[in-house]
């Protein structure tokens, strides 16, 4: 069984991706980030470790609450 591998899904981007996520989740991080997403219908979002890096940032700070809850 062979691995193929997903490319990142910001547009202008070619690199295989690093990670993925519904695109319900992760798509108000992307764009606040001023990354567009290639195709904003489909279920999945992946992202190359460079375009990673730039979302996170927004992520975590969305998340932050959401994290919160789960400290024991």
């Amino acid at each position: 069984m062979s691995k193929t591998t997903k490319i990142c899904s910001i547009v202008g981007c070619d690199k295989p991706s690093k990670r993925s996520f519904a695109t319900t989740r992760i798509a108000e991080s992307v764009s606040k980030s001023g990354l567009r997403v290639k195709d904003a219908r489909s279920r999945k979002t992946y992202l190359c470790a460079d375009h990673w890096k730039i979302v996170k940032k927004v992520f975590k700070k969305e998340t932050k609450a959401e994290r919160m809850r789960w400290k024991p």
